[in-house]
């Protein structure tokens, strides 16, 4: 089960790092990608730290999960296509990966 939220979180991750590199690409501002960028470095280190630690990642994925929400929330604002729903998915998705390093 362990390894099951590893690739969800790195899969999380790297998609959100697929993001901010392109926005970065394009252009635009840059402080939401560098904030998406660093969120997604923090649960790449989630996964290394609780594997080689133990019990404390889930303060990563915590604040990686809060840099990549506000990030995509300000992107969202910025841009004129403001999706709720959207939020709240990533919102509740964060918080089961949050509970599933609590719950290892």
């Amino acid at each position: 089960m362990q390894y099951v939220l590893y690739v969800l979180t790195a899969l999380y991750a790297v998609l959100c790092i697929i993001a901010a590199v392109s926005q970065l690409k394009s252009g635009a501002k840059r402080d939401t990608p560098a904030m998406m960028l660093l969120g997604s470095v923090i649960l790449l280190a989630a996964i290394l730290f609780q594997v080689l630690w133990g019990a404390w990642g889930w303060l990563f994925v915590i604040a990686g999960g809060i840099l990549i929400f506000l990030a995509a929330f300000q992107n969202g604002r910025r841009g004129g296509n403001f999706h709720m729903r959207h939020h709240i998915i990533r919102g509740v998705f964060t918080a089961l990966l949050v509970l599933g390093f609590l719950l290892l």
